[in-house]
């Protein structure tokens, strides 16, 4: 009998053993190719948001800057900031042909293939049906939300430099935490803070810059920017919670939508200001260049702006228009006889830390090495 229960005992120990093996073996098998394939998306998402921040800073200063030369160049014959606002946003009626045209070339011309598509971007406007009703209630609102930020930083552009215009109006990364705290039920996360704290330090400092506020009217100015700001923010954090995680065929028809919907109404605001004169258009003067470059550039920027947030995170979005503060100071600097100072270096130092402590997933890194030393210490 106890032969019996010893041999019963050792052929279960002897299974659970085989069986522990079996488990360690396909630990190996499906859990390790698991954990690869999270550090590959990982970095896939790392490097997505590099690209889009660096291409987000460098669209919008490009953009900011033809702005500004449009709008200084002859202010006797040319000074449209909300018709230069209007005309830029009709730019996105390409948006969605573009993308289109993108699934013909990559999927072939294909009928079925194409209202696959076409059926799951106009789900951006509805799930079951398109409803006319729908798409005036959600474009209108971040038309206003829109125009609104756009307007208000052109204007701003008169009166402050555009390297202070951009610093002051990416405070707005600040409330886009806040405001997703509580739209978007973000966790509160240490990094995120300090990384907001390093930004508004870096925009206070850059604000100080004496050498940038050559212009009159800068208080004007300044106030403009923050405006800018609250509506930039307001876009971004509504966008996440409304749309959500968009494809970018839905993007693509939004933003048209958004397009036509500027077409047809901003277009009678736009008439009573060069009526009433507060706006000035002289055909013979023009500046076409500036013009047309600021609005492919606005383009650009627009629809990273809509792509990375639904793909990202607003912050990602806030991050890369921070970037674009030592770019713009930069462009100051060679294009607009600005000096370099101490205060845009260390402004610069701040938001180049803020940018690194939201793209690089510090709190991972640091999780992972506290539980190395934990089961260490336990070992």
């Amino acid at each position: 009998m106890v032969k019996s229960i010893s041999g019963g005992f050792n052929t279960v120990q002897s299974e659970d053993y085989d069986t522990d093996e079996a488990v360690v073996e396909s630990q190996v098998t499906e859990e390790t190719p698991l954990k690869f394939q999270n550090k590959s998306a990982l970095i896939r998402k790392m490097i997505l948001s590099f690209v889009i921040i660096l291409s987000v800073a460098f669209a919008w200063t490009g953009a900011i800057q033809f702005s500004k030369t449009a709008l200084v160049i002859d202010t006797k014959h040319f000074y449209a900031p909300f018709c230069m606002s209007w005309f830029s946003t009709n730019f996105m009626l390409l948006c969605y042909p573009v993308y289109m045209l993108y699934i013909i070339i990559s999927k072939g011309l294909n009928n079925e293939t194409v209202s696959k598509y076409h059926e799951e971007a106009r789900q951006v406007y509805g799930e079951k049906f398109f409803s006319y009703k729908n798409y005036f209630l959600k474009t209108a609102l971040f038309l206003f939300l829109w125009v609104g930020a756009n307007y208000s930083y052109t204007q701003a552009l008169v009166h402050i430099a555009a390297s202070v215009a951009t610093s002051i109006s990416s405070a707005n990364t600040a409330m886009v935490c806040i405001l997703a705290w509580f739209f978007l039920k973000d966790k509160f996360n240490l990094y995120q803070v300090t990384s907001i704290g390093c930004a508004i330090a870096g925009v206070i400092v850059i604000s100080q810059d004496k050498s940038a506020m050559k212009q009159d009217n800068h208080t004007v100015g300044i106030i403009l920017a923050i405006v800018s700001a609250c509506f930039s923010a307001t876009y971004k954090v509504l966008f996440k919670r409304i749309i959500g995680n968009a494809t970018l065929g839905q993007v693509s028809m939004f933003m048209t939508g958004l397009g036509v919907m500027n077409l047809c109404i901003n277009i009678i605001p736009a008439s009573i200001l060069l009526y009433t004169g507060q706006e000035i258009i002289d055909t013979d003067y023009v500046p076409w260049g500036p013009i047309a470059g600021s609005s492919l550039l606005n383009l650009t920027f627009n629809f990273l702006v809509n792509f990375g947030i639904a793909l990202l995170h607003p912050l990602v979005i806030s991050i890369g228009m921070l970037l674009g503060i030592p770019l713009n100071a930069v462009a100051d600097i060679l294009f607009r006889n600005i000096q370099i100072t101490n205060d845009f270096i260390i402004g610069g130092s701040l938001i180049f830390l803020s940018f690194t402590l939201i793209v690089l997933p510090f709190d991972l890194f640091i999780k992972k090495h506290f539980k190395c030393k934990v089961f260490r210490s336990k070992a």
